[in-house]
């Protein structure tokens, strides 16, 4: 043997071979995982020669060409002191993958739990399953937990092929020899590829190449979740080419996407009518505008079983911060059943029996995805737990839109109805007063502007200055907002043909680095690309709503704020455009009525444990007072309830609950919209919140 040197000698031969196999971190750790893979794969070869490899389609095949004789000598002499079991490097291999690679790959692996759940929902599915042997796939393979799981509890004789992708070379090789195992060495019935899944599905199920893959009964996967600006440009262009290529073009909802939705179309593209799909999946899938395409494709070609949450943690996947569901669907299966959303504690056996047979048991809510109310299909989380919340709001949008009360946005008020407000780099140039400049004087024409550094004064005539609410923070707590910001809109003119004192301002903001993203944004007239998206825009109105909100409102008494004249807003507002003084009164007590800030807690996009959004095509899908049919008796009252609160500095809006003012506002609005008993309706939903927050 002429490798038996020093320490030294041994660690550099481990990493020069785990570099030419492509394999990520080269250290012992990971060579250790290798060498107990070769021998697990090798075992079953009955050699104890890499050479004989050399015809297995292993993942790792192609790059054993790349060793010297010297390096494959050294991997044979290691093999016999392999000591990690195959099973313990499928965990062990998850751990190694550095920081940054996993960023990039989306590595979130899925715990014992949602495994234990995966496999279960697989064996209780094959008890109702016609076929005797069926096909076995994740597409996004990572090493391979779920799979062997699922077949040593269904039994590898029922399965007649299994395979999945993964780009990582080494958990590729550990998934490959854990499948190979628990598959009894049937090395014909298993297939790994180390590579892009977007780019190897579509050319192994293309009639043009010469190897392929089956077509899958059952999908047991949790796709990665890459935040699609993390994603190259060109990489991005690919991946949607390709989704449009293999039919799902209908179901791009926007051209910014998210990576989990189009690893659920290439999902549905290898699943078989009929077949099985569990997947992992962020719950925003189920909420948010990149996830409509989906949740139509679902709902157009699935029977969706379930959809499960965890009791105990928010997600099902290792060291992720994010919310996450497992969702059980069939292709082209009964789709007039039930959807059971159900939570999963060390219950795994029992749900997925539950789920797989449609049995309604206590504390499983079952609801028809196909027949959900308009505005319930914003947000399918709404429809996990026991919920009174959810019970009275449906109620209260149920009688209002059978009475013409209350009808959706769009239909109200028009698509255009609601716009964002400005968005600008440089928000501490652009608005005035700022942390650099405060207002020193003002008249009807021009503001005098002070440096709060070097005491320096600048007067800007007002043409330049457009009166504009800056954040949601400086109004919360009063609903007529106070507007003392300005937003600078200069037209785009050579620096040298615009005023003294705003040339001086602009060229402070380049000398002080403030302009700096504006500059690196916009080029030469950087300092016009406010006033541009003002002409276009147009971002004016009196009724104006915070992008996000936090749902404790700790440190908010009011949700939409007013102005008396048309205001514009930064992008930290939407705005309601077109109403007159008493529409825009109308809608901003319905806006600051607890029945629409329930509908917020409801339904809103969650962003963080507390914190909600919704964009404009949530707010058009809701539920409004319908401001053409309420009589102007009702009209006239909640504009005076209005009026009573317009100035009041109000507490945050939880103390607010068993205060006067609150519950005639919001009596007001239920007897405006023609509710039921509109006094019980208010006090239940007062009673349910406060118990709520509780």
């Amino acid at each position: 043997m002429r490798i038996r040197g020093s320490i030294m000698d041994r660690d550099m031969m481990q990493s020069r071979i785990l570099k030419k196999l492509g394999v990520e971190p080269a250290i012992y750790e990971s060579f250790q995982i290798l060498i107990s893979s070769l021998s697990t794969i090798l075992g079953y070869c009955g050699d104890e020669h890499l050479e004989s490899l050399k015809t297995w389609n292993s993942p790792i095949t192609q790059n054993l060409n790349k060793l010297d004789p010297d390096e494959i000598e050294f991997i044979e002499s290691e093999l016999s002191g392999a000591t990690i079991p195959i099973n313990e490097c499928q965990i062990r291999v998850q751990k190694l993958i550095p920081n940054d690679e996993r960023k990039k790959f989306a590595a979130y692996y899925t715990i014992d739990q949602g495994t234990r759940f995966m496999e279960s929902v697989a064996y209780e599915y094959l008890k109702i399953y016609e076929k005797q042997r069926v096909v076995l796939a994740d597409p996004f393979l990572g090493s391979g937990r779920t799979l062997t799981a699922a077949i040593n509890k269904i039994g590898s004789k029922k399965v007649e092929a299994v395979w999945g992708v993964e780009p990582l070379v080494l958990p590729a090789l550990v998934a490959y020899a854990s499948l190979l195992k628990v598959m009894g060495g049937e090395k014909d019935n298993v297939k790994v590829i180390a590579g892009d899944t977007f780019k190897e599905v579509p050319k192994a199920f293309s009639p043009f190449t010469h190897f392929g893959l089956p077509k899958v009964d059952i999908i047991l996967t949790n796709p990665p979740f890459t935040r699609w600006k993390y994603l190259e440009k060109g990489y991005r262009d690919y991946l949607l080419k390709v989704i449009c290529e293999l039919g799902y073009e209908g179901f791009l909802t926007r051209r910014e996407v998210s990576l989990q939705i189009l690893s659920m179309f290439l999902s549905d593209y290898i699943l078989i009518n009929g077949g099985l799909l569990v997947s992992v999946l962020p719950a925003s899938t189920f909420y948010t505008i990149y996830g409509r395409g989906y949740k139509s494709l679902i709902k157009k070609s699935y029977e969706i079983l379930g959809l499960v949450e965890l009791a105990s943690r928010p997600s099902f996947s290792e060291d992720c911060g994010f919310k996450e569901v497992i969702i059980v669907a069939v292709k082209n299966g009964n789709r007039s059943r039930q959807t059971l959303f159900t939570e999963l504690n060390n219950n795994c056996e029992e749900r997925a029996k539950d789920i797989i047979f449609g049995q309604k048991i206590e504390g499983i809510n079952a609801f028809n995805i196909h027949g959900l109310p308009r505005f319930m299909d914003i947000n399918w989380l709404a429809l996990f737990g026991k919920n009174k919340l959810r019970d009275i709001i449906a109620n209260i949008f149920e009688q209002g839109l059978k009475k013409g009360k209350l009808d959706y946005w769009e239909n109200v008020l028009g698509r255009g109805s609601i716009i964002r407000g400005v968005e600008m780099y440089g928000p501490e140039f652009f608005f005035i007063p700022n942390k650099h400049w405060s207002i020193s004087r003002e008249d009807e024409d021009a503001v005098e502007i002070e440096n709060k550094e070097n005491k320096s004064k600048l007067i800007l005539g007002k043409e330049f200055l457009t009166r504009t609410l800056r954040k949601p923070s400086l109004y919360s707590n009063v609903i007529e907002a106070n507007v003392e910001s300005y937003m600078l809109t200069v037209p785009q003119k050579e620096l040298q043909e615009l005023p003294g004192d705003l040339k001086n301002y602009i060229e402070w903001g380049i000398n002080s680095r403030t302009a700096n993203p504006a500059i690196k944004a916009y080029g030469k007239y950087w300092f016009s690309h406010v006033h541009k998206q003002m002409a276009t825009k147009r971002p004016f109105g009196q009724v104006f709503i915070p992008d996000k909100v936090d749902l404790s409102f700790s440190r908010r008494g009011v949700f939409a704020n007013y102005t008396r004249e048309k205001t514009a807003a930064s992008k930290n507002f939407y705005i309601t455009k077109d109403e007159n003084q008493t529409i825009a009164k109308l809608l901003v007590g319905w806006f600051n009525s607890t029945l629409f800030i329930s509908t917020l807690i409801l339904l809103g996009r969650k962003i963080s444990e507390t914190w909600t959004r919704f964009l404009e095509n949530d707010y058009l899908e809701l539920p409004i007072i319908n401001v053409n049919s309420t009589d102007k008796e009702s009209t006239l009252e909640v504009c005076r309830k209005v009026d009573n609160l317009i100035s009041k500095p109000l507490p945050p809006l939880w103390n607010q609950m068993h205060k006067e003012y609150r519950y005639l506002l919001d009596l007001s609005i239920a007897e405006a919209t023609k509710l039921d008993k509109p006094e019980k309706i208010v006090e239940d939903l007062h009673q349910t919140l406060t118990t709520y927050l509780q």
